[in-house]
């Protein structure tokens, strides 16, 4: 069975987590915090307030699908990644991606304690953001990375500046594949030939050529795979300091049957987890398909839920420091 058959025999739900990954589809009633300069997508309003950092693509829509597993009390405010919109350039640290978020955070709460949680990639700033406020004198009530567990080749993956540009078109293809349960076989040799942009557009007309998207827009996916390549440096280089005072709590996202139950010291969610104390680390496996976490996809979001919705809950009550 070839791409395209097979791609036709996937649910809506699959289909739709691939169209946000790649343009940022909305979905539900998300709206931007109507402040000036503010990433801040108000997901629903509420007290206390879980602030969610997104995954390498920078989108948050698809959080929408964890609202059903967080206390109906609490507020969920999602920093969008700076940049998606074009207003500005996109950072390429992961200090750099905190200290922004907590900018949009102390305008929506001015004073902690704070309730901070990334997906992916997104849980090194959330770890970030948590250490810059406990600098500055600042409680946080929860600090929590979802973790989709997947089995990666971290160790054959190019590291480089040189061939980040290579590195964030096998990690966009990586996560397509994953999701979709397809096999995307890009012509590499062609492909290194290009220049970086031209690699860009070869990979929109690849996949648009294959019926994976219909209708993409060439302008927003070349500003996806900006986005996707600032944060991916981001990613890469992160090394957090040492001194962290707080705690931190991964949900563990992985499948069994896929051997997605060890948390790989090559990866680079596992940074914070090598500078800080294992007494400080609270570590929950779920096992379940990791791309629940952007597909929202039952029965694996229902597994993945009961364990936030305690989790969240436990934060509340002042049970997690």
């Amino acid at each position: 069975m070839n791409t395209t058959d097979r791609l036709q025999q996937l649910s809506d739900t699959k289909r739709l987590a691939l169209l946000r990954l790649l343009e940022n589809k909305n979905i539900g009633n998300d709206r931007l915090l109507t402040l000036e300069g503010s990433n801040v997508k108000v997901l629903r309003e509420g007290a206390p307030i879980l602030f969610l950092y997104p995954a390498t693509d920078g989108s948050v829509s698809y959080m929408n699908n964890y609202l059903p597993h967080i206390p109906e009390a609490w507020g969920v405010y999602a920093l969008q990644t700076p940049g998606m919109d074009g207003e500005q350039s996109p950072y390429r640290t992961v200090e750099e991606l905190a200290a922004h978020g907590i900018r949009q955070m102390r305008r929506v709460q001015p004073e902690g304690p704070y309730y901070v949680a990334g997906n992916c990639m997104g849980g090194l700033p959330a770890y970030e953001t948590a250490r810059q406020l406990h600098e500055q004198g600042e409680r946080t009530g929860l600090v929590l990375h979802l973790m989709p567990n997947f089995n990666r080749p971290w160790k054959e993956l190019p590291v480089d500046s040189a061939s980040l540009q290579q590195r964030a078109i096998m990690d966009y293809v990586y996560i397509i594949e994953r999701l979709l349960a397809v096999r995307i076989d890009l012509p590499w040799d062609e492909l290194n030939e290009l220049d970086e942009g031209a690699q860009v557009e070869f990979v929109v007309r690849y996949v648009d050529e294959h019926d994976l998207l219909s209708g993409m827009d060439l302008d927003v996916f070349r500003n996806r795979m900006a986005i996707y390549k600032a944060n991916l440096s981001a990613m890469l280089t992160y090394d957090p300091p040492t001194g962290f005072d707080g705690s931190i709590t991964i949900l563990a996202v992985g499948e069994a049957s896929r051997q997605e139950t060890a948390i790989h010291a090559m990866s680079p969610y596992a940074a914070p987890l090598r500078s800080i104390h294992r007494d400080q680390i609270n570590t929950i496996f779920v096992d379940a398909d990791g791309g629940a976490l952007f597909d929202g996809a039952e029965p694996d979001i229902g597994k993945i839920g009961r364990e936030l919705r305690e989790i969240v809950s436990a934060a509340g009550e002042g049970t997690l420091a």
